[in-house]
């Protein structure tokens, strides 16, 4: 949290489309869409980054400002005020009214002047609030802000840029400007400013404003004293452009005197209202934000009847009395590996709100033989959540699932295949609005709640055939896939992991010769001064991290045509990745059980019905280049077996 400057209470004025415009265009893995859809990537980040400062800065008051959207004073007096600007992107405006509802929801009030801008309404408040002995921070990436700035004696107004998480005060206004806050605006007016499309005066620019104030201390004065003025095209603008420059500098001069009532009271920070947000959040499917507010919005039903039986007999007689009534299975397992899961309970659910749990324990035997008889019954339709890894659990005890069954995590799925999180906790939050404790019984209840309303959903949707045909299908195949695994020849990797240490030695001992000197290979900085400091290669205009030249593959292959350094270095870089990716890493991934490896594969993992795999991830084993070659050769097949390549490439 930033140390308090003074004992005085603090407000904090947050420009909330500097806020929008920054979380929409945040480069994200994937596109954010809320269950419907929606777009929701900029809801989402705005969320992140407004609780974040909250959280860090605790402020004593907030008000969020935004734009009234109408035409402002400003378009009045000069028709071309922003005109540059082209309109905001249909998927981004329509993220703005869930934004004030998150607002409203977190307590922060709102504000907006019809005709003024957002800017017009913080200076305002801004004033007030300094008026009242606050100390005023605006949260804000627009340098139109700094003008507002005031740190002297007495209650101070800063400005805090989220985008460099750095407070800003007089000293950075003339770092920036060359002048101090109240001169910010005189400057503008001479130079203009394209962001906001501010005319200013042609012929005077950046370097030129800020002389001339710092001279004359204002456009005014400059105007009146332009003949004083040596540069010539200075003094013609001075001379020729004055209703311009004025124009400029009512254009560029924040309104501070608007009827805003300042009601101290309603700006105070408050707790959130968790039942607003949590509705919010579902709606939009932020999952992962909502259960951190389910504890605190909805309880665990005391109604709910969980039982923990005790002899085998009697899971027998529960089992017996269901018929073909689907039945909710959970099972608990440990171990992280697809050969190496271990069931250690089981949970059944008939109904909403009810469970039965068979601990496992003493009688294993008995207990597994009983739910044999349920589990294999092709009669019997069973509800699960991710019925592979159910299938993987129940393997191990030669068991096999067999029946209807319906799947919630592949009926989630299917109906949103661009959220990346089903497993039961999440799906849970979503379309429960409920925490998970994390019993094994309360996870078979979840499942029974979630089977009816998922089901209908999926038919409705027209998606049945796809689960039955495709989906649900594929699961036991991947199972299979996963507990049978895959054989590897550590022997082969061993070998090769001996010979890449050898080249990359060669490697390394050849770059340093040609650089005349030893450094680190993997420190770009270190690279950086070799290459264009030392060896005085072209600098590149790319900038890598700390805003040191850029030592990225592009630029290293562009440079490879005037020195050897760079080529070797891009041999030096894959050879290593390679080395510590995969030749390395995979013999460490071989089960002692078994003998092979055995990656997890995810059926409900990519929003095009893809698979993606894991732990080792094998869809990503290198296949170009004669190291690849080799790495893919180590795969091998049992004595007697053969391993068969069959894709769409091939055919």
């Amino acid at each position: 949290m930033p140390r308090r400057a003074s004992k005085r209470k603090r407000i904090y004025l947050i420009d909330a489309m500097s806020y929008i415009f920054r979380a929409y265009h945040a480069r994200t893995p994937q596109p954010f869409t809320s269950p419907s859809g929606e777009p929701t990537q900029a809801v989402f980040l705005f969320n992140n980054m407004l609780r974040k400062l909250l959280r860090e800065h605790a402020p004593d008051y907030v008000a969020v400002a935004f734009e009234s959207g109408g035409p402002t004073v400003r378009d009045e007096i000069f028709e071309d005020y922003k005109a540059q600007r082209p309109p905001a992107p249909d998927d981004l405006v329509a993220q703005i009214e869930p934004i004030k509802r998150l607002c409203q929801a977190l307590r922060l009030k709102l504000l907006e002047h019809e005709g003024y801008e957002a800017d017009d309404v913080i200076a305002t408040l801004a004033k007030q609030a300094r008026g009242k002995g606050l100390d005023v921070v605006v949260v804000t990436s627009d340098k139109d802000m700094l003008q507002l700035i005031r740190t002297g004696k007495g209650a101070t107004v800063r400005v805090f840029s989220p985008t460099r998480e750095k407070f800003l005060d007089e000293a950075a206004v003339e770092e920036y400007f060359g002048v101090p806050p109240k001169k910010v605006v005189e400057v503008v007016a001479l130079m203009g400013d394209a962001v906001d499309n501010i005319p200013g005066a042609k012929g005077i620019g950046e370097k030129g404003a800020r002389e001339l104030i710092t001279r004359f201390g204002s456009a005014d004065a400059a105007m009146k004293q332009a003949d004083e003025v040596k540069q010539k095209k200075y003094r013609e603008a001075l001379l020729q452009q004055q209703d311009q420059i004025r124009l400029s500098r009512q254009l560029a001069t924040l309104h501070a005197d608007l009827s805003i009532p300042f009601d101290l009271n309603s700006l105070q920070l408050q707790e959130p209202d968790t039942e607003q947000l949590v509705a919010l959040y579902t709606e939009m499917g932020f999952t992962s934000l909502l259960k951190e507010h389910l504890p605190a919005a909805v309880a665990t039903p005391k109604d709910v009847k969980y039982q923990d039986l005790e002899k085998p007999a009697q899971l027998k007689k529960f089992l017996s009395a269901m018929g073909k009534h689907p039945v909710a299975v959970w099972c608990e397992t440990s171990g992280d590996s697809p050969a190496g899961l271990k069931l250690t309970a089981l949970a059944f659910s008939a109904k909403p709100g009810a469970a039965t749990v068979a601990p496992l324990g003493n009688e294993r035997e008995a207990w597994l033989e009983i739910a044999r008889a349920f589990l294999e019954d092709e009669q019997k339709p069973k509800i699960l959540h991710d019925s592979k890894t159910a299938t993987l659990a129940l393997a191990a005890e030669k068991m096999e699932l067999r029946g209807p069954i319906d799947d919630t995590a592949l009926y989630s799925y299917l109906l949103q295949p661009t959220t990346a999180k089903h497993r039961l906790e999440d799906v849970a939050a979503r379309r429960l609005n409920r925490p998970l404790s994390g019993s094994a019984a309360e996870k078979a209840d979840y499942v029974q709640r979630l089977a009816e309303p998922l089901r209908t959903e999926v038919k409705q949707q027209k998606l049945q055939p796809v689960y039955e045909h495709i989906e649900r299908p594929l699961a036991p195949v991947l199972a299979r896939m996963e507990r049978t695994g895959v054989r590897l020849d550590p022997a082969a990797l061993e070998e090769l992991s001996a010979a890449s240490e050898r080249e990359i030695g060669k490697l390394t001992r050849r770059i340093y010769q040609l650089a005349g000197a030893e450094f680190n290979l993997n420190s770009p900085k270190q690279l950086g001064e070799i290459l264009y400091q030392k060896l005085q290669l072209p600098m590149p205009r790319k900038r890598g991290k700390g805003k040191v030249a850029s030592t990225a593959a592009d630029v290293l292959e562009e440079l490879s045509s005037q020195h050897e350094i760079p080529g070797l270095v891009l041999e030096y870089r894959e050879l290593t990745k390679l080395k510590s990716t995969y030749i390395d890493v995979l013999p460490t991934k071989i089960h002692p059980r078994t003998g092979r490896l055995h990656t997890s594969f995810h059926q409900a993992g990519t929003a095009t019905g893809r698979l993606s795999s894991s732990d080792p991830n094998l869809q990503n084993i290198p296949i170009r280049g004669e190291l690849g070659t080799k790495i893919r050769a180590a795969f091998v097949a049992e004595p007697g077996w053969v391993l068969l390549a069959a894709d769409y490439s091939l055919i």
